[in-house]
């Protein structure tokens, strides 16, 4: 057994057979690895806190940073925060404090005076109160279950919102609409409040996967020094989201979704309709932006005279290129300052724009203070890069970047960056953005400093693209490049073995593999493996066409690319990698791929670990939160009152990895989240049965989960028996 200080490009008898003795050893080892990576914080959320004048003349900048650190001993992601102040380029840093995770949102004031926060109580986690705190210690608590005129808050990325109104004297923020309390029948009846009896088992729809118990939301309004909350409904059950205060703090604009004739899941799905609305104090709503679209974020400049928002296409894929709109108020004059682009756009200094693509949308504060320009991520390829957007005629200027640069906040003229790349942990760098037409000029200095992993050199990784020798059955989509992230080292120290190889597609289909820190990927470099990421044609980040070019394909050109692309790396690495060791891991859509893989390249592959896979689509439609998912991949429109009819069925079915089931031969490892609304668990327990009907090496862990199976516990575990599943599977290929 190798020690953990010897790890990095060592890879024989990491993983000895199996034995009773070899296995505890092996439990503890992999372990520590994972306790040394789990160490590496991650940032959750940067904010710039205050720019103040200093005695020189020049400003200091205030910065808190949120981190999120994977618990292992409390099975909990844990979060704490630190303050920095950046003088003259000098950093000063504070101690960090924990973060109570009893908080379930948290906003700071602009002026950075007034801090709220949403918290649940330790002794009922049903009751939520709002603590508001000010920079002089005074401290007030407002207890929202005793004034009892909404149901839970909302907290999740989709809906939620906490935001100050310009005079600091209001909150608004979404909950679940109140609701009669549900009872038998035979329950007694208390007079004064409304009744549920008989409500006690009807089915009420929510948005799907992660959005347990939402199901109608409403916009309120808390005051919080008379302590007054007001609650307005949504006309024709749109539910409201996002909400931003107006200049003048008379009312709010906000996002209203859809929820006729149901509700489809919403999580990673920004091809719902939605609108972009305004509502006053007094609750009056009025929609602002017309039109069957998914608009989102919307952002009000400084002067209070335009609002920026995202907008793409309803139906389709669920995600796309979008485009940046911007809406004069009180005019209400609407215009696209960045349009979809189709394949690729030359922008400033020659550098080409392959279009919008986030899901978490615009930045919170993205505008620059002379409300003409505004900062945005997008993916690029495989980085996420941080453009300046003039919105007078639509110049975009990427600013200069390695690896990903994700924009965290916009604050006057200064901008927070989150940096990071496959083997360079999240770092937090600060810049004050340059006049128009400098912009690429900027210089952004470290607030928080590098680190560096245990085991692994910052250098083992790279990046690079190629063309898929195979034609498309669309000639349009044949010369779409195909990126790889390779993570690993990338030439061989003298008389070191050659490493095992992981395949690694992602998921959505419509997500991409981006160059930045990933917890799960350095594990299994630590551990002696290399990794391949592949984004594939239907990855977003190449333009609208990438995105197009799957639809339909499923199962085929996805296929192919993710094979060509790990020949590809096995040849450019032949040194290191060891092309009789290659096996497969992924999840959702990649749970998909991997699983084809393994039936359309029985001897190639050596083992698959998947998780929440789809496995059969013709089963999807009926069970699934997203229904929408199995026409379009399959190559089919989608309309709410749709029955698939034989042949649609057909098709899902022939594209699918189970009608391939026949040819798998390599052991798979099957991880699956019974509480998962999106794949349903049924695809893995169904396929795990033929397996062993077949005589295939398999097995199954059913978790108390969700989708990401993103649970501290379930993650861990899931890690830990991934690596013992291939680990077993190197020491039989190498024997």
């Amino acid at each position: 057994m190798v020690s953990l200080s010897g790890l990095r490009g060592q890879t024989t008898h990491i993983f000895p057979a199996l034995s009773k003795s070899y296995y505890s050893k092996m439990v503890d080892n992999l372990k520590k690895v994972l306790e040394s990576v789990a160490a590496i914080s991650t940032v959750k959320q940067a904010t710039i806190t205050s720019i103040r004048e200093n005695s020189s003349g020049k400003e200091d900048v205030g910065v808190e940073i949120q981190w999120s650190c994977f618990n292992l001993a409390g099975s909990e992601y844990t979060h704490n925060l630190s303050n920095y102040i950046v003088q003259d380029g000098r950093i000063m840093s504070y101690h960090p404090a924990p973060l109570s995770k009893n908080v379930l949102l948290r906003q700071t004031s602009n002026s950075g005076r007034m801090t709220a926060c949403v918290m649940t109580s330790d002794k009922d986690k049903e009751k939520e109160h709002m603590m508001v705190m000010k920079t002089d210690g005074f401290m007030t608590t407002i207890d929202l279950k005793e004034i009892d005129k909404h149901g839970k808050v909302y907290a999740d990325e989709e809906f939620s919102c906490l935001e100050w109104s310009p005079d600091e004297t209001t909150l608004v923020y979404v909950a679940e609409k109140k609701q009669p309390k549900p009872t038998s029948f035979f329950a007694s009846f208390k007079e004064g409040s409304e009744d549920g009896r008989g409500q006690e088992f009807l089915y009420r729809n929510d948005w799907g996967e992660q959005m347990k118990g939402k199901h109608q939301g409403v916009v309120c309004f808390l005051n919080v020094s008379t302590k007054e909350l007001r609650c307005h409904e949504l006309p024709d059950n749109l539910c409201p989201a996002q909400m931003v205060w107006t200049a003048d703090g008379t009312g709010v604009f906000g996002v209203a979704f859809e929820s006729q004739p149901f509700r489809l899941g919403l999580v990673y799905c920004h091809n719902r309709m939605s609108k972009l609305f305004h509502m006053d104090m007094n609750g009056t709503f009025t929609v602002i932006s017309e039109g069957c679209s998914n608009v989102r974020t919307p952002r009000v400049s400084p002067d209070g005279k335009k609002i920026a928002f995202l907008r793409s296409k309803v139906g389709g894929p669920h995600a796309k290129c979008s485009q940046l709109c911007l809406l004069s108020w009180p005019s209400k004059q609407e215009r696209i300052v960045v349009d979809v682009v189709e394949r690729e756009k030359r922008i400033h200094d020659d550098h080409l724009f392959f279009g919008i693509y986030t899901f978490s949308g615009l930045p919170r504060r993205c505008w620059l203070k002379d409300s003409e320009r505004l900062v945005i991520s997008t993916v690029s390829h495989s980085d996420i890069v941080s453009c300046v957007i003039h919105t007078t005629d639509g110049t975009i200027v990427e600013m200069p970047h390695v690896g990903s640069h994700v924009v965290t906040d916009v604050f006057d003229d200064y901008l927070l960056v989150n940096f990071s790349t496959l083997a360079h942990p999240n770092q937090i760098l600060l810049g004050c953005v340059p006049s128009k037409g400098q912009e690429d000029c900027i210089k952004m200095n470290q607030v928080t400093p590098t680190r560096e992993i245990p085991n692994v050199s910052s250098l083992e990784y790279s990046v690079w693209e190629f063309v898929n020798d195979t034609p498309h059955p669309n000639p349009k989509y044949s010369d779409i490049s195909i990126s790889l992230l390779y993570y690993g080292p990338v030439s061989n120290t003298k008389g070191a073995s050659k490493r095992p190889l992981i395949c690694w597609p992602h998921g959505g289909p419509h997500s991409s593999s981006i160059n930045s820190y990933s917890m799960a990927a350095t594990f299994f470099v630590a551990l002696g493996y290399s990794v391949v990421f592949v984004n594939y044609r239907g990855s977003i980040g190449f333009g609208q066409d990438g995105v197009d070019s799957l639809p339909g394909n499923c199962g085929l050109t996805d296929v192919d690319d993710v094979h060509k692309a790990t020949l590809n790396c096995l040849k450019r690495f032949s040194e290191v990698l060891d092309e009789s060791k290659v096996f497969l891991v992924g999840g959702s859509h990649g749970g998909f791929l991997v699983t084809h893989l393994a039936a359309q390249y029985p001897d190639f592959y050596k083992a698959v670990a998947a998780r929440n896979a789809v496995i059969d689509i013709s089963a999807m439609p009926a069970v699934s939160d997203i229904p929408d998912w199995s026409f379009v991949e399959s190559g089919f429109t989608y309309e709410h009152d749709k029955i698939p009819d034989g042949a649609t069925l057909s098709r899902m079915l022939e594209i699918s990895p189970i009608s391939r089931i026949d040819s798998i031969k390599a052991p798979i490892l099957l991880l699956v989240g019974k509480n998962d609304a999106r794949v349903p668990p049924s695809q893995s327990l169904y396929f795990h049965r033929l397996l062993l009907a077949r005589g295939v090496e398999t097995k199954l862990h059913l978790y108390d989960d969700c989708h990401p199976l993103r649970k501290v516990e379930v993650e861990a575990d899931c890690l830990i028996h991934i690596a013992l599943w291939l680990g077993k599977h190197w020491t039989e290929a190498t024997e």
